[in-house]
C-alpha cells in the first residue's frame, strides 16, 4: 500500500516535470500543488514548485518553497543548491556564500559548488584548498563535470599569479572534461546546429501563412539584446530595465530559438542538420507558440505599447523572423574587441553554449556572427543600434541616452544606478560585475593572450581589427 502511494506520487511529479518541459507551467504547478496537498512534506515537489516560480520570475515565492523543501530535509542538497544559486543570481551574495560553504561541508569534492563560490569570493581559495582540489582531480571517483569545475578554479588561480601558460593549459583541460560530461549525441547536434546549420539558414527562413500580421503583436515593443557573449549585454540589460519605466527582462530566455526548433520538429520529426534549401516556417503557429512562452515567463501583457527585454544573444540569427512576429522590435547589438571576446568566452564556464569550449569552435561561431550581423545591419539598419562596450564605459551618459531614444523609452538617471537595485537578477557570468558601478574598459587586458591564437590570424583577419 505504501509502495503504491509512493509510486503514484512519483508519477505525478514526473508528469509535472513533463508539463514544465512542454512549457505548460500552469498545469505543472497545479499537479505539484496536488502532490503537496496529499504529501505536504514531499521535498522534491516543494523544490520543483520553487523552480516553477523562479521561471515565472516570482522570486519571493521561489525562495519560500526552496526553504520549505530544506526544512523537510536540511541535507537535501538539490534544494539547498538551487536556493544558493538563486541568491547568487539576485545578488544576495552573503546568503549565497553561506549556503555554498554549507554544501562544501556536506561534500568537499563537489567542485561545481566550489566553482560557484569562486565567482563570489576567490579569497576563500587558500593554498590548502587549492592543494585539495589539485590532488582530488587525480582521483577516478570525481565526475567529469566536477573535474571541469576544478580545473576552472585552478586556471583562475594561475591567472591571479600571472602564470598565463598554465592558466590556458588548465582551461583546456576544464573544457575537455566538460565535453566528456555531457551526452555526446546531443552535444554534437548542438555544435552542428550552431556552427553549420543555422549559419547557412538565417537568410533562408521563409514565412508562410502571414498574410495578416496578428494585430495584438503590434502592441508589443520588444527589445532584443544581441551579439557575442561577454560583450556587455548584461550591463545594457541592467541599464534599459532600470529607467523611468522598469522594463521587464527575462535574461537569456532562448524563446525564439525554442520556437523555431519546435516548429521545425513538428513539421518534420526526422529532420536532419544536413538538409538544404529554404527553411519553411508557419507564421501563425510559431507566433502563437512564442507569445505563449513569453506569457508563461511573465514577460508580455496585452497592453498598448508594452515593452520587454529578451537578452538571448543568438537572436542575431533570427532578426528577420523576429520582425515578422514583432513588427515593432528593436535590436541592441553589443560589440567588443574581437580578440577580447574570444578570451573572455574561453575563460568562462558557459555550460549552455556547446561552441564555447575550444578556440576553434569559438572562432567559427564568431565568424558566422560577424557575417550574419553584417547582413542584417545592411537590410534593417534602422532596427539595429550597435553599442561598443569600451565606448559605453567612457561615454556612459551620452550612449545610454542614445539607447533609450532608439528604444522609444524615457531616459532617467536611475538607469545608471542599476547596481543599487535589490530586484535585479542575472543568471550570466556577469552576475558580480552588474552589482558594481560602470568602470572604464581595460583595452590592454587580453593583449598578453594573443600569442595563444596567433595560428588563426591568417584565417580570421578580423582578429586584428579593433571595433
Amino acid at each position: 500500500m505504501i509502495s503504491n502511494f509512493k509510486q503514484n506520487i512519483d508519477n505525478l511529479i514526473k508528469d509535472a516535470q513533463s508539463k514544465k518541459d512542454q512549457n505548460n507551467l500552469v498545469e505543472a504547478l497545479n499537479i505539484l500543488k496536488k502532490v503537496i496537498s496529499i504529501d505536504p512534506e514531499n521535498k522534491k515537489a516543494l523544490n520543483n514548485i520553487a523552480n516553477i516560480f523562479k521561471d515565472k520570475s516570482d522570486y519571493d515565492e521561489a525562495i519560500k518553497f526552496y526553504k520549505k523543501s530544506i526544512s523537510v530535509d536540511p541535507n537535501y542538497n538539490i534544494a539547498k543548491t538551487n536556493l544558493a544559486i538563486l541568491y547568487h543570481e539576485l545578488g544576495n551574495l552573503i546568503e549565497a556564500e553561506d549556503l555554498y560553504k554549507e554544501l562544501i561541508k556536506l561534500d568537499n569534492n563537489n567542485f561545481s559548488i566550489y566553482f560557484n563560490l569562486s565567482r563570489i569570493n576567490f579569497s576563500f581559495f587558500n593554498d590548502e584548498i587549492i592543494s585539495h582540489i589539485t590532488s582530488s582531480l587525480k582521483k577516478e571517483n570525481i565526475t567529469n563535470y566536477n573535474k571541469a569545475s576544478g580545473f576552472f578554479i585552478l586556471a583562475k588561480n594561475e591567472q591571479r599569479k600571472k602564470n598565463y601558460e598554465k592558466e590556458i593549459e588548465y582551461l583546456k583541460k576544464a573544457h575537455e572534461f566538460f565535453c566528456k560530461s555531457v551526452n555526446f549525441k546531443i552535444f554534437d547536434q548542438s555544435l552542428s546546429y550552431w556552427l553549420k546549420y543555422i549559419p547557412k539558414k538565417f537568410d533562408k527562413i521563409k514565412i508562410i501563412n502571414n498574410e495578416l500580421t496578428n494585430k495584438k503583436n503590434k502592441l508589443f515593443n520588444p527589445i532584443f539584446i544581441i551579439g557575442a557573449p561577454r560583450s556587455g549585454s548584461t550591463l545594457i540589460e541592467g541599464i534599459i530595465s532600470s529607467g523611468k519605466i522598469k522594463v521587464p527582462h527575462g535574461g537569456e530566455t532562448a524563446t525564439i530559438n525554442w520556437g523555431l526548433i519546435k516548429s521545425i520538429r513538428e513539421k518534420n520529426p526526422n529532420f536532419n542538420l544536413d538538409e538544404t534549401g529554404d527553411l519553411i516556417i508557419d507564421f501563425k503557429k510559431i507566433s502563437t507558440d512564442i507569445i505563449e512562452r513569453y506569457e508563461s515567463l511573465n514577460l508580455v501583457k496585452k497592453e498598448k505599447k508594452y515593452f520587454f527585454i529578451d537578452k538571448s544573444l543568438e537572436n542575431f540569427f533570427y532578426i528577420e523572423l523576429i520582425l515578422k512576429i514583432f513588427p515593432n522590435a528593436k535590436f541592441i547589438h553589443c560589440e567588443r574587441n574581437y580578440l577580447d571576446t574570444v578570451f573572455a568566452i574561453y575563460q568562462n564556464f558557459l555550460t549552455k553554449m556547446s561552441w564555447t569550449h575550444s578556440f576553434e569552435n569559438i572562432l567559427i561561431y564568431l565568424d558566422n556572427y560577424i557575417s550574419a550581423i553584417k547582413y542584417f545591419k545592411k537590410k534593417y539598419n534602422d532596427k539595429i543600434f550597435s553599442v561598443n562596450l569600451s565606448e559605453l564605459t567612457v561615454n556612459t551618459l551620452k550612449i545610454s541616452k542614445e539607447i533609450f531614444n532608439f528604444c522609444n523609452l524615457e531616459w532617467s538617471e536611475k538607469s545608471l544606478e542599476f547596481y543599487k537595485r535589490k530586484d535585479l537578477i542575472s543568471k550570466t557570468a556577469s552576475n558580480i560585475q552588474i552589482r558594481k558601478k560602470i568602470y572604464k574598459y581595460d583595452n590592454e587586458k587580453y593583449i598578453i593572450y594573443k600569442k595563444f591564437i596567433r595560428k588563426f590570424e591568417d584565417k580570421y583577419s578580423w582578429l586584428n581589427k579593433n571595433i
